[in-house]
């Protein structure tokens, strides 16, 4: 189903790979490449009047620090980094997938399952940098953690099943989510372009003038330009933060609030 798109996209003369998958993976390099050098650029340009990326870019960040305070407090504010990086890639990723000529990598599911895979690692790392490996695990037998030994000695096991159950499914649910969101995306400016710009040709009796048309294909595209913009934004939020709410069930942020 990620292969549809294969036609006219750029991509690099990748050796040992066939076309749909050198246009991905040429691609993602080149959105890689964009963020990197415009974070860089950005930074090393930065000034106390600043400039609109540089107000962007600070509002992002500023936005991405209140956000993990608020979920897990200060000391969740390390993975800010991380987070941001995956926000970065796939926001940028999704919105080249709107330039005529290039695909968004998020559209194919390897590069998701990669992030998605990222996402699960970087899990299991939090809870054993943040508690040790005993503390850890002892947090994933959950109530039986404090039960006596015979109830912990049943029940813990079970818990632990259930819990890596939960931490398996993410992954894939991250990666699903993305890609349908993404593609389905593509496939409805797809559709609505073809719509607008060849509605004599699909809808003879409508028999609409040139001028009509044009008109048509100036108001609309914009509008659902916009909408897949700020879904592209979404997505992207969504992805890149969720990890946050995985660290703080892993490590138990939080709880001692509730």
């Amino acid at each position: 189903m990620d292969e549809l798109r294969v036609g006219l996209e750029w991509g690099l003369p990748l050796p040992g790979l066939h076309h749909h998958a050198t246009v991905i993976v040429s691609n993602a390099i080149l959105v890689a490449v964009v963020v990197l050098v415009g974070f860089y650029v950005i930074c090393r340009r930065a000034k106390l009047k600043p400039s609109l990326p540089q107000m962007i870019l600070e509002l992002v960040v500023e936005t991405g620090r209140h956000f993990l305070r608020d979920i897990g407090g200060p000391k969740i504010e390390k993975y800010l980094p991380f987070c941001l990086s995956l926000f970065l890639f796939i926001l940028v990723g999704n919105l080249f997938g709107m330039i005529p000529g290039f695909v968004a990598p998020t559209t194919n599911m390897a590069v998701n399952a990669a992030m998605a895979l990222c996402v699960f690692v970087m899990t299991f790392y939090v809870g054993i940098k943040e508690l040790g490996i005993k503390k850890y695990f002892l947090h994933k037998t959950g109530p039986f953690a404090g039960m006596a030994k015979i109830a912990f000695i049943i029940g813990g096991p079970i818990f632990i099943l259930l819990e890596s159950v939960g931490e398996f499914a993410r992954p894939l649910s991250l990666t699903i989510r993305l890609f349908g969101n993404i593609f389905g995306e593509e496939q409805f400016v797809m559709v609505v372009n073809n719509i607008v710009t060849n509605v004599n040709v699909l809808f003879p009796a409508l028999n609409m003038e040139p001028f009509i048309e044009y008109f048509m294909a100036v108001t609309l595209m914009p509008v659902f330009y916009a909408l897949v913009a700020f879904t592209s934004f979404l997505q992207a939020f969504i992805f890149a933060f969720l990890p946050i709410l995985y660290f703080g069930a892993a490590v138990g942020w939080g709880e001692e609030d509730h």
